[in-house]
């Protein structure tokens, strides 16, 4: 037979029905003292079989499941839409089709003075043409 719930009153240390909002030997108000627990709303039943540890580590093993597919899930759903944005290009008029060539030209060369110094200077050139 599984252990049964029920709540202690913090005044006279009597045992109380899960359901009491009032100790049933002293009077003094249950509720008050206690923290409303997180599950209250689900059944005495249910809580008491959620206590049980294989019970307990079978839903999370199964909750860690359901987290480890939504996670995947979104990654794949991101990947295709930052592939589908960056694959995606906007079409060009006909009219306007046109190529763009830039070229750079670089020109190095060195001076030798009559005292024997060493001078040296570089150029570069750009050149674009629009096709």
């Amino acid at each position: 037979m599984p252990p049964t719930i029920e709540r202690i009153c913090p005044n006279c240390r009597a045992s109380q029905h899960l359901n009491a909002l009032y100790c049933n030997v002293c009077g003094s108000a249950i509720e008050r003292y206690l923290p409303q627990p997180v599950s209250s709303w689900l059944p005495a039943r249910i809580r008491q079989q959620l206590a049980h540890p294989v019970v307990r580590s079978v839903a999370m093993g199964a909750l860690m499941m359901i987290v480890q597919i939504v996670i995947r899930s979104l990654q794949h759903n991101l990947t295709n839409t930052a592939t589908q944005a960056l694959t995606k290009s906007t079409p060009h008029p006909q009219g306007d089709a046109k190529q763009t060539t830039v070229r750079a030209r670089r020109t190095f060369w060195q001076k030798t003075s009559r005292d024997g110094t060493i001078r040296s200077d570089e150029q570069i050139t750009w050149q674009r043409t629009d096709q």
